[in-house]
């Protein structure tokens, strides 16, 4: 396992598709058109102003999910804080997902994370979040069930 030192920020989905969610790197992020086309009905890319986002980072770790899901390798979840938070992710990780969603609540500070989740925030209607790619360990994470069932379904997850 890796440090999570990774989460993309996801919103609602949007009218459009924002050219600037990945900054000046590859279009879209490096995803394919096709993959941008059906994750833009369920989420939107919040433009996290770092590198390590842009280059193929997200379509690495969103490829992950689908061959994991795909081998029947994939968990699903809930994680009861003030607000329940849905997740994905591979079975031996569930730990660990566990873990790191209740201290991204508690201080996520203590993480040293690239970019902030605000996740507490979110949870708290202060912040408009809705859900999170980490991308170290290919997971997801949704405060959204909209959102999380969606994504459930993109993944052919049952």
């Amino acid at each position: 396992m890796e440090k999570t030192h990774l989460i993309q920020r996801l919103k609602k989905p949007t009218e459009r598709i924002s050219p600037f969610s990945f900054g000046a790197g590859l279009r879209n992020g490096g995803m394919p058109k096709e993959g941008m086309d059906l994750s833009s009905k369920i989420w939107s890319f919040d433009y996290m102003s770092a590198t390590e986002f842009e280059h193929g980072a997200v379509p690495r770790a969103l490829y992950k999910i689908w061959d994991y899901s795909n081998k029947n390798h994939a968990a699903k979840g809930l994680v009861h804080l003030l607000k329940d938070v849905h997740y994905i992710c591979e079975k031996r990780t569930q730990e660990y997902v566990e873990d790191i969603i209740q201290k991204l609540y508690k201080n996520e500070e203590d993480l040293n994370l690239n970019n902030p989740t605000y996740l507490r925030k979110s949870i708290q209607g202060k912040d408009n979040y809705k859900g999170w790619l980490e991308l170290d360990n290919a997971f997801m994470f949704f405060i959204d069930n909209e959102m999380y069932k969606k994504t459930l379904d993109l993944f052919n997850i049952k």
